[in-house]
């Protein structure tokens, strides 16, 4: 499964930030340019000295910038851009636990690989240290005391 990582923009390529920057605040400005006729009418509403009656006749006769057919378009063309926008290819940061295998562990550590194998797929390990804090060896099955 892909999964989308926020916090590391840092490591994504400048190129690649920059595009997503531009297209991010593109997406804005449009919005923004969506609310202009609203906030124009507010504007005009606030700083109009004439009686609300006026108002309303004026507000009912300039509500009409956003046709029919720009919101038709804005609605579909929204979707399809953030559908778009979702299946470009990005950048995956490499994960430390990706990178190394269990040879590559069993190595360092000087451990059997399939008893290191074992003991990743049972559900209680017993790891047994020396005074080092050293692993020295796995045992994947519980110990029984018969007293």
């Amino acid at each position: 499964m892909e999964t989308l990582i926020i916090n590391k923009r840092r490591e994504l390529p400048r190129t690649k930030r920059i595009i997503w920057d531009i297209a991010t605040v593109l997406l804005w400005l449009g919005f923004i340019y969506l609310w202009k006729p609203v906030l124009h009418v507010f504007y005009r509403i606030i700083t109009s000295e004439v009686p609300a009656e006026e108002i309303a006749d004026w507000i009912f006769e300039n509500i009409h910038s956003v046709t029919f057919e720009n919101a038709v378009f804005m609605l579909i063309a929204t979707p399809v851009v953030l559908f778009i926008l979702s299946r470009l290819n990005r950048h995956q940061a490499p994960s430390e636990h990706l990178i190394y295998h269990s040879s590559d562990y069993s190595n360092y550590f000087h451990l059997d690989d399939t008893q290191l194998q074992e003991c990743a797929n049972s559900q209680l390990v017993t790891v047994y240290h020396d005074d080092h804090g050293h692993i020295i060896r796995l045992n994947d099955q519980i110990a029984t005391n018969n007293e």
